[in-house]
């Protein structure tokens, strides 16, 4: 009985003894975890407290803060120069632009209103036909009109109706009733405006054909309001 006894608890022994060597190399790994983490931690402060780290340091920040300089220099001397290059640019165009527009004087092109085609012009004696509709191109009245609108069967102006528009135009039309209005929009503003859109949109007509005149109204009458009349060579 002792030895069956004997037999039965050896193995417990055994596992218990197991266990508990487990144990104690479970503690001794995290010991030495704990000064691998400790000497870790001593050689960190050491290396933030070493003169010649933080001398380093200070270098390759310094070295950083000179090449974004340089950089950011670079930039500045690139945008001068497109700057410089897009203002040449303008001034040889406005140049050929004028020198243009005297060799058309000398050689006898004159610059005055385009006379309206015959058939027009008999029209603004027959008063069944819209005066204004016939010299303008358009009427107040627009379809409610009770005298005939009769188109051009050809013509070296173009009629663009409403397409030059600014803020301080349209505002003004609003506010028929109200004198002061336009004081809050100079003239100055509108002029600007449409030197914008004289540079922006003369190039375009001149890919059709030879400008002879362009001409924006900037009567605040909706009918007239804005229209753009751009009459070519032929």
């Amino acid at each position: 009985m002792d030895k069956v006894t004997t037999l039965e608890l050896f193995p417990k022994t055994q596992s218990h003894k197991k266990y508990r060597a487990a144990l104690k190399k479970e503690k001794r790994k995290k010991r030495r975890r704990e000064l691998a983490r400790l000497r870790d931690s001593g050689l960190s402060q050491k290396e933030e407290e070493d003169p010649a780290i933080i001398e380093k340091q200070l270098n390759e920040e310094k070295l950083l803060e000179l090449e974004r300089q340089n950089l950011h220099d670079e930039w500045l001397l690139r945008e001068q120069k497109a700057q410089e290059e897009f203002r040449i640019k303008k001034e040889k165009e406005e140049t050929a632009r004028k020198q243009e527009e005297e060799q058309e004087l000398e050689s006898g092109a004159t610059w005055h209103n385009p006379e309206p085609p015959v058939e027009i012009r008999i029209m603004e004696k027959d008063r069944a036909n819209c005066p204004f509709y016939s010299k303008t191109g358009a009427c107040r009245f627009g379809d409610r009109c009770s005298r005939k609108h009769s188109f051009p069967t050809s013509s070296p102006t173009l009629l663009i109706k409403s397409m030059f528009t600014t803020f301080g135009m349209e505002q003004c039309g609003r506010d028929d009733y109200d004198p002061d209005a336009n004081l809050e929009y100079s003239e100055e503003e509108i002029y600007q405006q449409f030197l914008d859109f004289y540079d922006d949109v003369l190039p375009e007509f001149k890919n059709v054909g030879k400008v002879i005149q362009f001409k924006v109204s900037c009567n605040l009458e909706p009918h007239l309001r804005g229209n753009v009349y751009v009459q070519y060579q032929s």
